[in-house]
């Protein structure tokens, strides 16, 4: 059966405001509401001049970067999604609903540099810290310890890497890439000399064809590698002698190239060492040519023993996830147990009354460090065990290590969820301001999930208050 469309007016003939409201307990609406915007705004506002154009403001620029986060889309895609979207719209800041972009979609480049890793980490700490507050803690008095501390909640740390997005790195695909990029910025640089003298012979085609070759290999020898690296070597280096030759060019080259050229240059003599050295190892071993600020990390997963990208030490509080240390380069997390506690003091103004972390935390000097602040560490006691308290030590070494799991699971969470998994921007700055944006969404969205709870917590107690002082 097939009905006529009726004469009434379409839902695109009214404005928003009449036939739609935002609804209170939609998750853009609760978020909007949770996350400290004014806090943002005094470390945001320094940042610019009196004078020139008007910049974004910060709502704009942080919400829009949390909708990434969240909805794990491209630049593009999110300014779409925003304009379609009246809840994200609130999110962001806006007024009143307008079906026109907010914004050009290359300013999220620039929203990622201006709100560093440092300002994200403030505001993730504020957020969270509101609504992670531990209960304090009576430790029982101890000679050692400081009796005049306060102790309270649970401090859970480890580690993990975050991975860049980029191929495997192996010694020939690297080298190859080296040669085809040597090859571009050649005809870049003889470009002024055509016609005036003949183009540098660099063989292009056969290093091409050699590479091809290999990478056909289902299952290729140490000497068929050996072989592939010792060819790019020698085309790679007679492509650097030619560009060193037309330096009188070099100045015409753009920023973008010549960090690239330095970074080839770099590479070819990481590789030359390892070839004649017989070694797969060397310091700062740069492993992307377009991310040379990239290194790989050693973890010995199951399931990779390598990887590459920022490496994050990271403590869970209350259920809620806060970076402590990133670096590209790779760092023993145990040292960092002080200054962890540090923050968790300055965050909460008391101790933690026992912290729970991996073996490698567990070193004498973190140990004792424990002990003279009364803070419980977890793992079993160093020395000749104890047999009448072995049990119990050990069943409490279970427990922790139970309890230890929830920082697991948070690390599986935000990598598979979030975004961390797998980083896509390019730069080293916003490489660490995307890990901060992938921890603070979650929480972001663990604090929503808790807001209605919280809420009415808040009205149960003013409403017993009420009573008590009727």
């Amino acid at each position: 059966m097939y009905e006529k469309m009726s004469g009434q007016m379409r839902i695109i003939d009214y404005t928003l405001s009449d036939v739609f409201t935002l609804d209170p307990e939609n998750r853009w609406v609760k978020k909007a509401k949770i996350v400290p915007w004014e806090m943002a705004e005094e470390k945001y506002a320094h940042m610019f001049h009196k004078n020139g154009r008007k910049a974004k403001d910060i709502r704009k620029a942080l919400g829009a970067l949390l909708i990434q986060q969240q909805l794990r889309c491209s630049d593009a895609d999110v300014v779409e999604m925003i304009s379609e979207n009246p809840y994200l719209q609130h999110f962001v800041g806006m007024e009143k609903w307008s079906n026109e972009a907010p914004f050009d979609p290359s300013l999220m480049v620039w929203f990622r540099k201006r709100l560093s890793a440092k300002m994200l980490i403030e505001i993730n700490e504020e957020m969270c810290r509101r609504a992670s507050q531990p209960t304090e803690e009576i430790k029982d008095s101890n000679d050692d310890g400081d009796d005049d501390e306060p102790h309270g909640g649970t401090l859970i740390l480890d580690a993990t890497c975050a991975p860049a997005d980029i191929s495997y790195p192996t010694d020939a695909n690297l080298l190859a890439e080296a040669v085809e990029k040597t090859d571009e910025i050649i005809d870049e640089l003889h470009r002024p000399y055509v016609g005036k003298r003949p183009r540098p012979r660099t063989y292009r085609k056969k290093s091409g064809k050699a590479y091809k070759s290999f990478i056909k290999l289902r299952n290729p020898s140490k000497k068929q590698i050996r072989a592939i690296k010792r060819n790019q070597l020698g085309y790679l280096k007679r492509n650097l002698q030619f560009i060193e030759n037309l330096s009188e060019s070099y100045e015409e080259l753009d920023a973008k190239k010549k960090l690239l050229l330095c970074t080839i240059q770099k590479l070819y003599e990481q590789q030359a060492k390892m070839y004649s050295e017989r070694s797969h190892s060397v310091e700062n071993r740069i492993v992307s040519l377009s991310q040379p600020h990239i290194r790989p990390i050693p973890r010995g997963k199951a399931n990779a023993k390598t990887e590459f990208g920022a490496k994050v030490a990271v403590s869970i509080v209350e259920g809620y996830m806060y970076a402590e240390h990133m670096s590209f380069d790779n760092f023993n997390e145990g040292i960092l147990l002080q200054t962890s506690i540090e923050d968790y003091k300055r965050k909460y103004g008391m101790l933690p009354s026992r912290i729970l972390a991996d073996t490698i935390y567990r070193n004498r000097h973190n140990r004792e460090l424990c002990k003279q602040l009364n803070i419980k560490l977890s793992g079993l006691p160093l020395g000749q065990r104890n047999a009448s308290k072995y049990r119990q030590q050990l069943k409490d070494f279970i427990a922790d290590c139970s309890a230890r799991n929830e920082v697991e699971g948070k690390i599986g969470t935000v990598k598979t969820r979030y975004g961390m998994g797998r980083i896509r921007t390019k730069l080293p700055e916003t490489n660490k301001s995307s890990i901060v944006l992938s921890i603070m969404t979650m929480n972001l969205s663990k604090l929503a999930k808790a807001f209605l709870c919280h809420l009415l917590r808040i009205i149960s107690f003013e409403s017993k208050s009420a009573t008590v002082f009727a």
